[in-house]
């Protein structure tokens, strides 16, 4: 499994990266099947300065792809609701891993 992160050169707190490290680890503990995570912490200076920090969080796995971005005017922010929609993405996918699979019907005769 790969796991990268990418950060700004300045103006994130080693909280935040904490919180996106602990919450990675927490994901593939939930979920199994994950292949790969990459979460992108990033300013956009395309946009104001109100909402320009984003992070963005890409989630591979067998046979899906989750992507999740979060704007805010606070890294903080951003990635706490970016890991939220992230993390009840990946336990919806871990249920139905454990739901039996649907009836299968077939013409052919045994």
């Amino acid at each position: 499994m790969a796991i990268e992160i990418h950060t700004p050169k300045k103006g994130l707190e080693e909280t935040v990266l904490r919180l996106v490290k602990l919450s990675i680890i927490r994901f593939t503990q939930v979920y199994k099947g994950i292949s790969r995570i990459e979460c992108t912490i990033r300013e956009d200076s395309k946009i104001s300065p109100v909402d320009n920090k984003v992070c963005e969080i890409r989630v591979t796995m067998y046979g899906e792809n989750l992507f999740t971005h979060s704007r805010s005017n606070d890294y903080a922010d951003s990635v706490r609701e970016a890991i939220s929609h992230c993390g009840e993405q990946i336990a919806l996918l871990a249920s139905k891993e454990k739901e039996l699979p649907d009836k299968i019907t077939t013409t052919v005769k045994v």
